[in-house]
């Protein structure tokens, strides 16, 4: 059972769905690399993963942890060192992705003075959205419990809030009874019904 409390589970069930079909995922902040390998555990035949971060640390890590694990053979990984708004516009040949998650914030354990900007996530969401499938979704968590990740949180949540609707269906969900401004998770499905 999931605690619906907590954003990083919750958007598990929406990952559980796509992961059933999805042949192009994009985690484009791959950290220690727990999302990826819950990603990769869950991925379908020749399915293709990326796993995105700026920090050379965070890439060795995934890669430690996904190699640690067996998953199926016909899965592949690429893992790119690079900032996430200029992987997705450069390094991400593939114009069709079904899956594109952001942990925004600090690496866990690592240098909490290296967090994710607001202007390089909105810009990564732009260079997202060309390519995200029809029916595709990104899933976002926010961190509001630091001052910086509060900006971060406002910045996005602005943006993402004045997307058209005729395009994308945007949701926002965050627990209310919870103390210290817990995570809260953004969703962004790109809405192909009105063309």
């Amino acid at each position: 059972m999931i605690n619906i409390n907590n954003a990083v589970q919750f958007q598990h069930l929406i990952w559980d769905r796509i992961m059933k079909s999805a042949s192009v995922v994009v985690d484009a902040t791959c950290g220690n690399g727990h999302d990826l390998l819950y990603l990769a555990e869950r991925a379908q035949s020749e399915c293709h993963l990326y796993g995105i971060d700026i920090q050379e640390q965070a890439v060795s890590a995934s890669r430690e942890l996904l190699a640690s694990k067996k998953l199926q053979s016909n899965v592949t990984i690429t893992f790119l060192h690079n900032s996430h708004d200029i992987a997705l516009h450069q390094e991400i040949k593939e114009n069709t992705i079904d899956l594109i998650i952001f942990n925004l914030g600090y690496l866990p354990g690592g240098d909490h003075s290296i967090i994710t900007r607001p202007h390089n996530t909105i810009e990564a969401l732009n260079n997202a959205f060309p390519k995200l499938a029809k029916d595709g979704i990104i899933t976002i968590v926010a961190y509001p419990g630091t001052p910086e990740g509060m900006e971060e949180k406002e910045a996005l949540h602005k943006y993402i809030s004045q997307l058209d609707q005729a395009k994308y269906n945007v949701c926002h969900w965050h627990p209310i009874n919870q103390a210290n401004n817990p995570p809260e998770l953004y969703l962004i499905q790109n809405d192909n019904s009105h063309n």
